[in-house]
């Protein structure tokens, strides 16, 4: 290894800068210049020098961790003096010989903490950051990060110097590299239940926030699979708080019920993972709900004459999010439905879950333009940010909707406390759940379940569960709106010119599967010309990790964007390779929408999928007629590309490959035929799909489907 010449003049200008520092600011100054190496230098590099010591004279790197303890301990701490967070930055230099001097600071620091002499949260954070930066000057570099991990973890998020503090996290952890199993370790002692049940109420909810809104966005700590190892202590907090006799418990115990759904939703990769949260968290939760609403005599739904039946959708928070956009195309066809009309309105009720973020006003005015009115009372408690009372929440919703007189309940969510809350206190006569892709939520007080993943059917079964198949066509807004050529092609530019594009847009848990990568790289290995596109958040560290273990030259083939534009990268992306286990959900029937080529594993076998697609046929066949006269086809060539066209739809692994290769091989007219038979199929699809939607969800809350 030859060393950087820079990263050595660097070192021997902050030894200058310590050897002759006779006061803080010099030794400011010293740290200063050690933090911009940090930012314009690559980690490894100054780690291999000082792991090295090539290139450095006069035996500086093995003086460099003196200088500075000497310094800081003899012109600060010496004078009463503090330093700022900046300095735990010496965690990358400090070697881990014992220096007792800092022991006497360690104590101080620990014997004030937390209200012990009156100090306030200012000064609790000052402590914090004394005791973490004395560790890591003693030697105890780990147990340094620990202790400020765990213990900045109790501090009230809404007070000045919490920001402060939350953004050097943000910012030096992922600089510091901080290893994620450290912070387990640290998180994991205040989460034991001994030591949770002996913290103030706020303190416990700070213990959470910390987790969701600081440590989960650490660049590479973002959905890490290892969060998962939490789940044992968040779950057994959760079981302590679930007390139906006691309203304080039962309002913490809603924030952790969302707080573990959110974490765990986040990581989950298969159906059998949300079996599992159901059983263990829903199911044992909303039965306690159900005896608190009694307890506490909560009001009860009750027949109320009025004009038209009243009908609610409960939403976690008003964004454009995949749910939106389906729900929004449906409910626009639905209102001009005059049946409908003349029997039902719509009424929005908004949780305002402030902590998966804010509301967007231009989403809730698109409701309101479809005459929907929107309740969002939930949101006045949001004043107390993220200390707000989610039982308050769910009080005020519950009493509303009694209030209004709510005759069906249609609740997206399958997880929320709550949302569980609100379903297990039954506050409707009628409560629907609408699955978006969790096929394994249940609980008793839903009395049908329905989803607009169906396949065009009307009863469907998913995971064992049966559902009334509600199709949606969806708004041409969302799915292929105008975008501008030149807007495409300069974010074309951020990508090598002359290779075709494989990849996916959603959530990057979907692609975090060995068998899923091995066929892909597989796949580009053949063809050389690939780059692949995984755009999305997610735990990007370990999905390169199991690239690097197939094949860790490919590495420089993934690209990871993050959150993109999907009316822009719809464009730039040239072949989908479906996920799998795990698929894609709206965001590959968005991609379709624009026309582009997709690979999908089927779930189905070839038999029953021809089965399906012929009863389907069947049963629609006199409308089928009409849109495939439309469309200037005949009934026949529909059958043909309908049944017999299976080159974008894989039945195994081997298939998938083979389907791959074929796909990518084929010339420009193959290509062209292949999109516009899709094109006709989507456009029959979506004719059929309006009619079918509407009339299935006629006939649901019409009763005819509930048992």
């Amino acid at each position: 290894m030859i060393p950087n010449p820079l990263i050595q003049n660097c070192i021997t200008n902050i030894s200058n800068i310590l050897n002759n520092a006779n006061n803080k600011q010099q030794i400011d100054s010293a740290i200063n210049e050690l933090l911009n190496l940090i930012e314009n230098t690559p980690l490894k590099d100054i780690k291999d020098i000082f792991d090295s010591k090539q290139g450095v004279e006069n035996n500086e790197i093995d003086d460099f961790c003196g200088l500075f303890k000497n310094k800081i301990y003899d012109l600060i701490f010496s004078k009463g003096d503090i330093v700022s967070p900046l300095y735990m930055i010496l965690y990358l230099f400090i070697d881990e010989k014992e220096d007792k001097r800092f022991e006497n600071l360690i104590q101080i620091a620990d014997s004030n903490l937390f209200g012990k002499n009156g100090v306030n949260e200012e000064e609790n954070i000052m402590l914090i950051e004394l005791g973490s930066i004395a560790r890591i000057l003693a030697g105890k570099k780990d147990e340094g990060i620990k202790h400020y991990i765990k213990n900045i973890s109790l501090i009230d998020m809404q007070i000045h110097s919490a920001n402060k503090s939350a953004s050097f996290i943000l910012n030096f952890f992922q600089k510091l590299e901080i290893p994620f199993e450290i912070f387990i370790q640290a998180i994991s002692e205040p989460l034991e239940i001994s030591c949770f049940l002996s913290l103030e109420a706020k303190r416990r909810r700070s213990l959470f926030n910390w987790q969701l809104q600081v440590f989960w966005n650490v660049k590479h700590f973002f959905n890490h699979r290892d969060w998962l190892r939490l789940y044992p202590l968040w779950e057994k907090i959760f079981y302590t708080l679930l007390d139906a006799s006691d309203s304080k418990k039962i309002d913490e115990a809603l924030y952790v019920h969302f707080f573990i759904y959110h974490m765990c939703g986040n990581s989950f990769t298969s159906q059998e993972q949300w079996k599992d949260f159901n059983k263990n968290i829903s199911q044992k939760a909303t039965l306690v709900y159900e005896k608190f609403s009694q307890i506490f005599n909560l009001p009860k739904p009750k027949l109320i004459k009025k004009p038209k039946k009243i009908i609610a959708f409960l939403r976690d928070r008003l964004v454009e999010n995949s749910p939106y956009k389906v729900e929004y195309s449906f409910l626009k066809d639905l209102l001009e439905n005059s049946s409908f009309k003349e029997s039902y309105e719509i009424k929005i009720y908004n949780m305002s879950i402030i902590e998966k973020s804010d509301d967007d006003a231009v989403i809730k005015k698109s409701y309101e333009d479809l005459g929907i009115e929107v309740i969002d009372i939930a949101s006045n408690f949001n004043r107390d940010g993220y200390y707000n009372s989610h039982l308050a929440k769910a009080l005020c919703i519950l009493e509303k909707m009694v209030t209004d007189g709510v005759d069906i309940l249609i609740s997206p969510n399958n997880g929320y406390g709550i949302s569980d809350f609100i379903l297990a206190s039954r506050v409707a006569m009628t409560q629907i759940f609408w699955s978006h892709g969790n096929f394994v939520y249940d609980i008793p007080q839903i009395d049908v379940k329905i989803t607009h993943i169906c396949g065009n059917s009307t009863l469907v079964k998913h995971e064992g569960y049966e559902f009334i198949g509600v199709n949606v066509k969806m708004d041409k807004k969302f799915y292929n709106p105008f975008i501008p050529i030149e807007i495409i092609q300069n974010e074309r530019k951020k990508y090598p010119s002359n290779k075709i594009i494989l990849g996916l847009i959603g959530r990057l848990t979907k692609i975090d599967s060995i068998a899923y990568l091995q066929m892909l790289i597989t796949l580009m290995e053949e063809y050389c010309d690939t780059i692949f596109l995984a755009c999305g958040n997610g735990n990007v560290h370990q999905i390169k990790e199991k690239i690097a273990s197939i094949n860790p030259s490919m590495l420089e083939r993934f690209y990871f964007p993050g959150y993109v534009n999907s009316s822009i990268y719809g464009h730039i992306i040239d072949f989908w390779p479906d996920s799998f286990p795990m698929q894609q959900g709206e965001s590959k029937i968005e991609f379709n929408a624009k026309g582009g080529m997709i690979l999908t594993l089927s779930k189905e076998s070839l038999q029953d999928r021809t089965k399906r697609l012929e009863d389907w046929v069947n049963n629609n066949l006199k409308t089928i007629e009409i849109e495939c006269k439309n469309q200037g086809i005949s009934l026949d060539f529909f059958k043909k590309i309908l049944l017999q066209e299976v080159s974008y739809v894989a039945f195994n692994e081997d298939d998938y490959l083979k389907k791959a290769r074929i796909l990518l091989s084929s010339n420009k007219e193959t290509k062209q035929n292949l999109k516009q038979n899709k094109e006709f199929i989507r456009n029959i699809y979506e004719g059929i799909r309006k009619n079918q939607g509407i009339n299935s969800f006629l006939e649901v809350i019409c009763k005819k489907w509930i048992k």
